[in-house]
């Protein structure tokens, strides 16, 4: 008598498009072409005037895994994920750029690693515009960190959204995302760490394009006073703390490092007790931190100005 064995849990992989015509196919064949198969791609056009909408079809008709919708609206990049998140039907959900190259072996190789882990990440090489390598990584400039605090992710976010993939339970905590914050996988991965464990996988798994026409570099190059970027990641802290699933005590802890961190240049005293602060808690606030712990003691004197 033969028994028949059951079937890998469904991945959802959600892309999120715009214009993305020009490395579309590339990406997602090779999540087609993925070795993990018992995979559904989830993608949500967000108003684009190309052919993207037209390449995704053309797939639709060689891959029932494929899925399309279209917005009425553009919603931009963080609301776009949040309803592709919401569209998604997989045990496990995985997140995609529109202009990367996965690894063959990628969602195999996090579901395998992920445990009982809520969330695992990867890292990732990069490679140019035509798909030179430019021999780095994502590792080469910030560290990875396996089983973050959530505290780590108030100045810093170090979990990139195209190396994710994470369990569907974690979804009743990350929608929707408050209007307050910079970045969804910065969301994600503050609340990852909150209400779970966050594995980090320390292999490549994909090929991360840098190109001017994507999006999140747009956006990184944009030209934004230190002011303003410091007021925007000051609101998006507020969001962490008032977020339903933060207890009252957490809560306490991260309006106590704003309030230092924004009393800091009134005085002396102030200042001093910022650096003081910081410096005792710096394994919790800056694990992400590369370099010597002379440049950290320099790197926490300057937030303390």
């Amino acid at each position: 008598m033969t028994s028949s064995l059951p079937a890998p849990p469904l991945v959802s992989v959600v892309m999120c498009i715009y214009n993305g015509e020009r490395f579309l196919k590339d990406q997602i064949d090779s999540i087609l072409q993925q070795t993990y198969t018992n995979i559904e791609l989830v993608c949500v056009d967000d108003q684009s005037t190309d052919r993207s909408v037209a390449i995704i079809q053309e797939y639709q008709r060689q891959d029932s895994r494929v899925k399309l919708f279209e917005n009425e609206r553009n919603l931009g990049f963080n609301k776009n994920f949040e309803r592709g998140f919401s569209l998604c039907t997989g045990e496990f959900i995985a997140i995609s750029d529109q202009d990367d190259v996965w690894h063959s072996h990628k969602i195999e190789d996090l579901i395998f690693y992920i445990g009982n882990s809520l969330l695992v990440y990867s890292n990732s090489e990069l490679i140019d515009e035509d798909g030179k390598k430019l021999h780095q990584n994502l590792e080469s400039s910030i560290k990875h960190v396996h089983d973050p605090s959530y505290k780590g992710f108030l100045e810093y976010n170090f979990v990139t959204g195209h190396t994710c993939l994470f369990k569907r339970e974690l979804l009743q905590y990350i929608t929707p995302i408050p209007k307050n914050v910079l970045y969804y996988d910065w969301w994600i991965g503050f609340t990852a760490a909150y209400v779970g464990k966050v594995f980090y996988l320390d292999k490549i798994l994909t090929q991360y394009r840098l190109h001017s026409n994507s999006v999140i570099q747009k956006l990184k190059s944009s030209h934004t006073d230190k002011e303003t970027e410091k007021g925007k990641r000051y609101a998006q802290a507020l969001s962490f703390a008032e977020a339903d699933f933060v207890k009252p005590k957490d809560k306490k802890e991260i309006l106590n490092f704003l309030r230092i961190k924004l009393n800091a240049s009134k005085d002396l005293f102030s200042s001093t007790n910022c650096y003081v602060h910081l410096l005792k808690n710096h394994r919790q606030y800056y694990p992400w931190y590369k370099k010597s712990f002379i440049s950290k003691l320099n790197f926490i004197r300057r937030q303390c100005k």
